[in-house]
């Protein structure tokens, strides 16, 4: 008598556990009749012999909550709890200013109680019996022509640099391995997302460096295929795999592609993983036994050197008290001989580095409130990171010399977006010293300007980003920068325009947010910072107009008197961001009628300052304004929904 086996269901399409068993699946057939009926159960346990063998087809993404709170980020936290003190702290504020801080207060409460309901439609699983399935197979022609460009001399070495954590030669072993399917799945899945991932990478570097007589279309169509083809694979892996340079390859490849498509909170998790990777692999140790420039020597230290500036980055970004990756490890990416293997771009990029991982170490506000004795180093940390980020400021200067480097990229949006970089992380280190050393003078002028430049910069990237034909390059271009660099520049701005009025401050963040409206029907992730930032301007732009009016009543008062209207003259203190307006100015004319980069554009400034927030007409310990928000909102402020506060800003008005 033949024994049946029970197999649990476990509620998928078809059932894993028939899947794993090799079993005619029942439940596939009465799929369409019951899905009305049914409901999705938690998911049974499955036996280790499971998920040894089907772990990579689980999809990195989990199934949504049913009903769940967006976790609270710091940004959030910080400002409600500032708001909150500022409103209950007694201190005489006009009412429409007092009015802003409390739809701000309305609004980060908001954000942070926001419930994400969960998608039915979306929350089928993606298990199939196949995992290659679907997944594109580069054809033996494209991957010459890659093979050949990626080792000749026609694409410059600063784009190169984006290939080389996969070497040519790896490349050409994972592409004839598809081609001949020679391989476990689990491997080729991972062969896919590298190969996959470089030829689309290499389909557009081309279109952006010549003219292909008419077969560009023809060309982008195909680099689709191979994009969707990786975004596939990537909703296959799994993320637990055992420890491999490939496996780490093809989460690097991810994080990238995550990134180009605005996807930051699943770049950010491929990026955790792949750091965890660099670790399990001990790859401090062997990046440092790395001696020659060897095609397998430079692929290791590659991976290695990405890692490290996706972790800082994102890590600082999202106002994290420390890295993945131990600091110390950049000094074996510093000592190496590979090092010198690095481009100038690259290489600059790197020096950013260190200067993001002290000041996690180091400067991060909610880490020096936890722990008094860091603040005596407070001072010595600022001076010294400033000093780094002028050394920085010094190999920027130098990457506009003349050059042949920059085939394959568009120069000038590269430069004005590594000066944004720049500007940004300079900001962030002026604005924690405001933060940790409120005694400090009422207004930090050096923090403001440093504001205004990197939004200054930004708008040259949003320009330059137009001159792009192809939307999706736009988009793409768009999402590495605006989603990938901390947006505290526009929070001081919005702080500053809700403490002055600033006319000028309050223009540039209408004409950064007017310059995203192109983008929104193509990116969600867009259009939610968008939605973000027309929040913020919404709830100031009152402010800036009340301004104006009062303003010219009182010059025509003046005036019909007899009076003559003489603006105060105030000397604003040579900083040093306002040595670097006059050096960025030769290189970047902002497009602006009036200059966004003068520090004594806005001569009210002081006068408003006091008239608004000091009781006895004194400076006070500080700005109100500073620590409402902090840094960039990607992970937790853009799931939030947002329709709540659009309809009682509609009813409002």
């Amino acid at each position: 008598m033949t024994s049946l086996a029970v197999v649990r269901c476990d509620r998928d399409d078809p059932c894993g556990n028939c899947v794993d068993s090799n079993i005619s699946c029942n439940r596939t057939a009465s799929t369409a009749r019951s899905a009305s009926k049914r409901r999705r159960g938690p998911e049974t346990t499955a036996t280790p012999q499971s998920v040894q063998r089907h772990g990579l087809q689980a999809s990195f993404t989990p199934s949504p909550p049913r009903s769940t709170s967006v976790p609270q980020s710091p940004p959030i936290i910080e400002a409600h709890d500032f708001i909150r003190r500022e409103i209950t702290s007694g201190k005489p504020m006009p009412a429409d200013r007092l009015a802003v801080l409390n739809s701000a207060m309305s609004f980060v409460t908001h954000l942070s109680q926001t419930v994400q309901h969960e998608n039915l439609a979306g929350a089928r699983s993606t298990r199939v019996a196949d995992i290659l399935e679907g997944i594109s197979t580069p054809s033996v022609e494209i991957l010459y022509w890659m093979l050949c460009e990626l080792k000749g001399s026609n694409i410059g070495p600063h784009v190169l640099d984006y290939f080389k954590h996969v070497s040519p030669k790896s490349l050409k072993t994972m592409g004839l391995a598809l081609i001949n399917r020679n391989g476990d799945n689990e491997t080729l899945l991972l062969y896919s997302i590298c190969v996959n991932s470089a030829i689309f990478k290499f389909i557009n570097t081309v279109l952006s460096e010549s003219d292909m007589g008419g077969i560009e279309d023809g060309l982008r169509d195909q680099a689709s295929k191979y994009l969707q083809s990786v975004k596939l694979a990537m909703k296959r892996i799994h993320l637990l795999a055992v420890p491999s340079l490939l496996f780490l390859q093809s989460l690097l490849c991810s994080a990238f592609i995550a990134q180009g498509q605005g996807d930051s909170v699943h770049c950010w998790a491929f990026i955790s993983a792949a750091c965890k990777t660099c670790e399990d692999l001990n790859l401090d140790a062997q990046v440092n036994a790395c001696q020659f420039e060897t095609e397998d020597d430079i692929e290791l230290y590659y991976c290695y050197v990405w890692c490290h500036i996706l972790d800082k980055n994102y890590s600082m970004m999202l106002g994290r008290t420390q890295c993945l990756l131990n600091h110390e490890g950049l000094d074996s990416v510093f000592s190496s001989p590979l090092n010198r293997s690095l481009s100038a771009l690259l290489s600059t990029y790197l020096l950013f580095v260190p200067v993001q991982a002290i000041f996690i170490l180091e400067l991060h506000p909610l880490k020096i409130s936890n722990k008094k004795t860091l603040l005596s180093r407070v001072e010595y940390m600022v001076a010294d990171l400033l000093n780094r980020l002028q050394r920085v400021h010094a190999r920027i200067t130098e990457l506009h010399g003349p050059s042949d480097s920059w085939s394959g990229l568009h120069m000038g949006t590269e430069l004005t977006t590594i000066q944004f970089s720049y500007h940004s992380l300079r900001t962030s280190i002026l604005r924690s010293k405001q933060i940790c050393l409120p005694a400090q003078p009422y207004v930090d002028h050096d923090c403001l300007e440093s504001a205004r430049m990197a939004m200054s910069t930004l708008r040259g990237i949003q320009e330059a980003a137009m001159t792009l034909i192809d939307i999706r390059s736009h988009i793409a271009y768009m999402h590495w920068t605006v989603l990938y660099h901390p947006l505290t520049p526009f929070f001081v701005l919005f702080c500053n325009v809700v403490a002055t009025s600033d006319s000028n401050d309050f223009h540039t963040l209408k004409r950064v947010t007017e310059e995203l409206e192109g983008l929104v029907e193509f990116s969600a992730s867009i259009a939610k910072l968008q939605t973000l930032f027309r929040s913020f301007i919404e709830l100031c732009e009152g402010l800036v107009s009340d301004k104006r009016q009062k303003t010219a009543k009182s010059t025509d008062d003046i005036e019909s008197l007899g009076g003559h209207v003489q603006q105060p003259v105030i000397m604003a203190p040579q900083s040093q961001a306002a040595n670097h307006t006059a050096e960025f100015t030769t290189l970047m004319a902002p497009s602006d009628s009036y200059s966004l980069m003068q520090p004594t554009s806005t001569p009210s400034l002081f006068l408003d300052y006091t008239f608004a927030f000091s009781a006895d007409g004194t400076p006070g310990a500080m700005d109100p304004g500073w620590g409402l928000f902090d840094v960039h909102p990607t992970l937790n402020w853009l799931d939030a929904d947002f329709s709540f506060f659009d309809s009682e800003l509609h009813q409002e008005g």
